[in-house]
């Protein structure tokens, strides 16, 4: 054991595969020169409304006027796989969208913006017979941008099925006015793909493994119990059914 001067008397050189890290300035200050950063501040917000919004003209002011907005995100869910032997590892059982965004919207003088989203959930019901309305007529989606220095798209989403869920208070005082009414917005939403045409599945592969799914779900539901149970013994079979 190799003995090192100083005041760690007893402390041994320690050993790697690879002594020296790869870490240098000088390819540090090349990427950056190469590729930047993302700014918070460089995005772009195209908001969709239900085809039987009443004023989808508006779409396109409020999408100018999103001052802050949050991009979405997901999580795998994860359970311990108890059939290992030894430490039990984390194995994915599902996943799981962020549910919804936030948007932080300036409200112009006539407070447009705000009437374009309370329109929006007067289309989940009607305030006539107060009866929920379906779900396709008040669902819409969203695209976000992230834009570099000169304003060209380098990353962006498609924000699938969403709607207001919430259209939050807006506090009004006597105070100096210093700052501007602004609309805030909670979107619920469904799922989210890239708007990358690299990165996309197919379209209509994704609809056909759906249309499998509901399939099989439909036939499972009518296996005899008899045959279920055999099944998940394994009793007989050579296959797997994939749930």
């Amino acid at each position: 054991m190799e003995r090192i001067e100083g005041n760690d008397l007893m402390a041994t050189q320690p050993k790697f595969p690879e002594v020296k890290g790869n870490v240098e300035l000088n390819n540090f200050l090349a990427e950056l020169n190469k590729n930047g950063h993302a700014l918070p501040s460089r995005y772009e917000v195209l908001v969709f409304p239900p085809a039987g919004h009443p004023d989808k003209s508006s779409a396109r002011t409020v999408s100018m006027r999103v001052e802050a907005i949050d991009m979405p995100g997901r999580a795998l869910n994860t359970s311990l796989d108890t059939n290992m032997y030894g430490i039990a590892p984390e194995i994915v059982d599902g996943i799981t969208f962020g549910g919804t965004i936030a948007l932080t919207i300036q409200t112009s003088a006539d407070l447009e913006e705000r009437v374009f989203f309370q329109s929006w959930q007067e289309l989940a019901w009607n305030k006539s017979t107060w009866n929920v309305g379906y779900y396709k007529d008040y669902i819409g989606s969203m695209k976000i941008y992230v834009l570099d220095i000169n304003n060209n798209r380098r990353y962006g989403v498609n924000v699938f099925e969403c709607f207001p869920k919430e259209v939050v208070p807006a506090p009004l005082s006597y105070n100096q006015a210093t700052e501007i009414i602004k609309t805030s917005v909670t979107m619920q939403y469904k799922y989210w793909e890239t708007l990358d045409s690299n990165d996309q599945p197919d379209a209509r592969a994704r609809r056909k493994i759906d249309n499998d799914q509901s399939a099989y779900r439909v036939l499972r539901g009518n296996i005899p119990a008899s045959i279920s149970a055999l099944r998940d013994r394994n009793v007989g079979t050579d296959y797997e059914l994939d749930e």
